[in-house]
């Protein structure tokens, strides 16, 4: 059987998709940030440059017009000579390509207008340099940016002090992001030119990360329609230290798991026409006999009381065991069914082992076998079918007293470190390479006898699995067999 799965959409397509996404939202991120980080960077570099620059100029003028050796300059007027200020005016606007204003305590603004320098009385300044201007006539130092007309303009403002550290005006410097050399490319620009080459690139990225990512779950997928055909000794052979490597072993694993399954259940199927086959004949041969009887005796053709009784009687017990065949059987289907329940209840082991050991006592009685149960010296409890338990134990003893020859012992104890009951044999024992097979239904390690149907063992077992118990068997031939229960131990 083939089967074929076409995928609704192609994982590589998707994660082609998925990588040049991701690469976009990349570039465009990094490009936003760079650019901003590099705006910052670049007024941080100007601001520091400026200020350097204003506080030069203002140490220039302070010397001019307040010379150090004046002793009261309280109504000295800032005022430089045309002739003096013009060309150092020109020097350093041409030197720190800013726009060059000085202001003095009437407000009074000396500077560049109109391509002259003059002086201008009250001017009316945007609300940005006002600003810097009432801060510097405070003493301070301050550097404002302002946007106005789509351009970052620059602001610093410095005092000019005499020896007194009085104010007597102003250095005022401007310039704009364009005027100090930054090439301010818009945003968008730069993205759409790293996308166009960053596109090519993804593009070829994600089909190559894709095509590796998906080829380790082409091949899971190869190897999970061979499992689905039927070929469970298909694995992966992959050993990759992540999940696609995890789910590799997992697959393998279940793999490993389907085939012992089938082997498993091929070898059901083979016990279950053993099964048919064993409880065909087990069926047969009495059913034979007493139909054998029964038309003999409605013929005619025994004759005489003794043989007439003895035909009865040979019916009779060939009854009794197909009645207790049958009723091994429907036991057996019991406690195989997953709807038959228990009688749970607590179960005190040293109680059950004294009610075993009554019973078994009378067993070997009647064989001439010896029997002794050392009396536990440790009380044990567990949640089970008391009368159950006891069948199972029971079960165990009457199997060991068919086996056990005459004049010889059987053992029965009660661990008192846990809750392990142990009975012991001194027969005939059973071969190695029967030991496996014990627990098979019709299944005889020894001649079989019409005494055991061959699901007494049977029965055992699943008494033991529907209890949690545990069974160990050890046997040597001619010394005798140890079949060793362990229960749970329940605190």
């Amino acid at each position: 059987m083939s089967i074929r799965i076409k995928p609704r959409r192609s994982i590589t397509f998707r994660l082609i998709q998925l990588f040049i996404v991701l690469l976009v939202l990349f570039t465009l991120i990094v490009g936003i940030l760079y650019n901003g980080q590099m705006r910052r960077q670049t007024i941080a570099h100007y601001s520091q440059t400026m200020q350097r620059d204003a506080h030069a100029i203002a140490q220039n003028l302070s010397e001019w017009i307040a010379p150090s050796h004046y002793e009261s300059l309280d109504e000295t007027r800032f005022i430089v000579s045309d002739d003096t200020l013009t060309p150092y005016l020109g020097f350093i606007e041409q030197l720190t390509n800013s726009t060059v204003y000085i202001m003095d305590t009437r407000h009074n603004v000396t500077g560049y207008f109109s391509g002259v320098v003059q002086t201008i009385e009250n001017p009316l300044l945007p609300s940005y340099l006002e600003q810097s201007i009432a801060l510097g006539f405070m003493g301070k130092t301050p550097f404002i940016q302002a946007q106005v007309g789509g351009e970052t303009h620059l602001t610093t403002c410095m005092p000019v002090m005499n020896v007194h550290s009085q104010v007597l005006g102003v250095v005022l410097l401007t310039s704009t992001l364009r005027e100090q050399g930054y090439a301010q490319v818009p945003s968008g620009t730069i993205l759409m030119q790293s996308l166009l080459i960053s596109f090519p690139l993804a593009v070829l990225l994600a089909f190559f990360f894709s095509s590796m990512f998906t080829r380790p779950i082409a091949k899971l997928q190869q190897v999970a329609l061979s499992l689905a055909g039927g070929r469970y000794e298909t694995r992966t052979n992959m050993n990759k230290p992540d999940e696609i490597g995890s789910l590799a072993h997992s697959m393998d694993i279940l793999a490993e798991r389907l085939e012992q399954a089938r082997a498993h259940d091929e070898e059901l199927r083979i016990q279950q026409q053993n099964f048919f086959s064993n409880i065909s004949h087990e069926l047969k041969t009495p059913v034979t006999v007493i139909r054998g009887s029964l038309e003999a005796l409605s013929d005619g053709v025994i004759r005489g009381e003794a043989n007439i009784r003895a035909y009865y009687d040979q019916m009779i017990s060939e009854s009794r065991w197909l009645q207790r065949l049958i009723q091994d059987l429907l036991e057996l289907s019991r406690l195989q069914s997953l709807e038959f329940s228990l009688n749970t209840a607590t179960v005190d082991l040293t109680e059950l082992l004294g009610d075993v050991a009554m019973s078994a006592n009378a067993l070997c009685e009647r064989k001439g076998v010896r029997f002794a149960c050392e009396e536990p010296s440790t009380a044990f409890t567990l949640e089970g079918d008391y009368s159950r338990l006891r069948q199972m134990l029971l079960a165990v003893i009457d199997n060991s007293v068919k086996f056990t020859p005459s004049g010889r012992a059987i053992r029965m104890s009660l661990s008192s470190e846990a809750p392990v009951i142990t009975i012991s044999d001194e027969g005939v024992g059973i071969a190695r390479d029967e030991i496996d097979h014990i627990f098979d239904r019709f299944r005889h390690t020894h001649d079989a006898s019409r005494e055991s149907t061959g699901l007494g063992l049977a029965i055992v077992q699943e008494i033991a699995r529907r209890h949690d118990v545990s069974i160990q068997v050890a046997s040597q031939e001619g010394k005798g067999t140890t079949f060793t229960f362990s229960f749970p131990h329940h605190a």
